[in-house]
């Protein structure tokens, strides 16, 4: 009998043992208090803000291209880490926010301001094709005699089949919230990925 009880002792330390490692590698933010110069020192290039969405106490709240592929990632900055994980926690909500569209292709939050098409299977980018667009574009090209020939209006031959929020996946570091793109061929783990290497990069920065 002491044996057996002995036996399961060993089990439940093991079980437990092997359990703790694989929560080991799980993001945790920091209480690091950032600048917007903190998230440009790792290459991200700030560009413009949002046109409509509000980010009730925020100090900044601006979009830009991350290396190395040029994602887009927006950062909303605020003042202390405690609003960040409250009305920063919020804002990242609704303008990630995903809905399964019954009806149409509206595929988004009301909230959400940036939206893109999505779900082409067999298309490149861009994903966002209008076939009503009156804007045609026309080009030239010589043909084997050296003339010059005027190529057929380009018109897209595929409508948007799905319109969802433009940034799908979020991450708080300190008092900064990252918003990060869904690139093509991507899954939203690998978003998950790219937003907290980018994270503990502007940490590594700031020690």
């Amino acid at each position: 009998m002491k044996k057996f009880i002995c036996m399961i002792l060993i089990l439940n330390i093991l079980i437990f043992s092997c359990g703790g490692d694989s929560s080991s590698d799980e993001f945790v933010s920091s209480s690091n208090i950032y600048e917007m110069s903190d998230v440009t020192s790792v290459g991200w290039k700030m560009k413009k803000g949002f046109e409509i969405a509000e980010f009730p106490e925020s100090t900044d709240a601006r979009w830009g291209f991350a290396p190395p592929d040029g994602r887009e990632v927006a950062v909303i900055r605020y003042p202390t880490v405690e609003l960040a994980n409250t009305n920063g926690l919020i804002a990242a909500q609704e303008q990630t926010e995903y809905i399964e569209p019954i009806e149409g292709i509206t595929a988004y939050g009301d909230k959400v301001e940036k939206t893109t098409c999505r779900g082409f299977a067999d298309r490149p980018p861009p994903y966002k094709l209008n076939p009503l667009d009156t804007n045609k574009i026309n080009s030239f090209h010589l043909s084997k005699k050296n003339i010059i020939v005027e190529n057929e209006p380009y018109v897209p031959s595929a409508e948007c089949p799905r319109r969802e929020p433009f940034y799908r996946n979020y991450l708080i570091e300190g008092n900064l919230v990252l918003l990060g793109e869904l690139l093509r061929k991507e899954d939203l783990q690998m978003v998950d990925a790219f937003l907290e290497d980018m994270a503990i990069k502007i940490r590594e920065g700031k020690e």
